[in-house]
């Protein structure tokens, strides 16, 4: 008896980190960091694990997508599970079968940030820190907004310090320079008009995706050639 119990236990601990995993078809790209895997007959949608690319309304949400569908275009890939999130998606990890590994190359590229409240993996972090070095993708911009952030704007919601933090980590997502409880909230500019919203003016939320850019203060938009809304309190 004791004997079994000892094969059981060494059996847990060999156990993978990840819950299974499946070789298939990639069918669909939804955005940088989200895909359709057929398998088993049946498509399952894949959230890519430890990252978060720009949405679609962002600088360089378009062009994580395509980098995707660049690499994963008629591909078969390995799918490592991790679980499900609250919108019923496999969170997982996806290998094209030479090896590579999509999820960091997405934030090789400079085309998705590590998604740091819901990862502790190391090297996504140093993955982000050689990108952001390197001035790669989104880190052109002196000021990029997190799309945890950019989502919470959508929703009409303003933005705190803690999500600028990361777990035991609370610099490697602050910008430098900037103080996030003092400016928690973006400036909305529209890149159509050249005209600037701050949180409380009418016309914050009202700008379309496609034409949103967003600033850190006031001076950093009138530098740009943005104007303040005349409709600001």
């Amino acid at each position: 008896m004791r004997f079994a119990w000892m094969v059981l236990l060494v059996g847990l601990f060999a156990l993978p980190a990840f819950a299974g995993e499946y070789v298939g078809q990639v069918v669909g790209v939804i955005d940088g960091d989200t895909i359709d895997v057929l398998h088993d007959a049946r498509t399952e949608r894949i959230r890519l694990n430890g990252i978060d690319t720009p949405e679609k309304g962002q600088d360089y949400g378009r062009r994580a997508k395509q980098f995707a569908e660049d690499l994963l275009a008629k591909q078969e890939v390995k799918v490592l599970i991790h679980g499900t999130d609250k919108y019923g998606r496999t969170i997982g990890d996806v290998f094209l079968l030479d090896g590579m590994h999509l999820n960091k190359e997405l934030v090789k590229a400079g085309l998705a940030w590590w998604y740091c409240r819901h990862s502790s993996d190391e090297s996504l972090k140093q993955l982000e820190e050689e990108a952001r070095d390197a001035k790669r993708g989104l880190w052109k911009d002196p000021v990029p907004i997190p799309p945890w952030v950019y989502r919470k704007l959508q929703r009409k919601q303003v933005p705190d310090v803690k999500d600028f933090d990361c777990p035991g980590d609370p610099e490697s997502h602050a910008q430098p320079g900037i103080n996030p409880l003092l400016s928690p909230a973006p400036i909305m500019g529209n890149r159509r008009s050249h005209i600037y919203h701050e949180s409380n003016c009418p016309g914050y939320g009202k700008v379309s995706a496609k034409n949103q850019v967003t600033f850190l203060s006031a001076e950093e938009a009138e530098a740009a050639g943005y104007r303040r809304a005349g409709n600001c309190p």
